[in-house]
């Protein structure tokens, strides 16, 4: 019975982490750009937060995160557009 001889740790082992240390910098992280999906608001504001909700720090509305980056998205894409060069 050679195959349960394996060379890997024990489990204990690999699931060990190393614990953060008193003089570690523990900033927010990367932040996101969102746009306010409320018509009247569009407030464009960087996100820190890891969740899938966000609050609107102007009109505190509860905006969905994936769908205010894509608002984000599709207003910088409008105003790169012809249409709003032309005029």
């Amino acid at each position: 019975m050679s195959f349960y001889k394996s060379r890997r740790l024990p489990r204990s082992a690999r699931r060990s982490r190393k614990p953060l240390q008193d003089n570690w910098v523990r900033g927010p992280g990367r932040g996101t750009m969102l746009r306010c999906t409320y018509m009247k608001c569009s407030y464009e504001w960087e996100y820190f937060g890891r969740r899938k909700w966000a609050k609107c720090p102007a009109c505190h509305s509860v905006v969905r995160v994936a769908l205010a980056k894509k608002n984000l998205g599709y207003h910088q894409r409008a105003l790169n557009s012809k249409e709003f060069k032309n005029e």
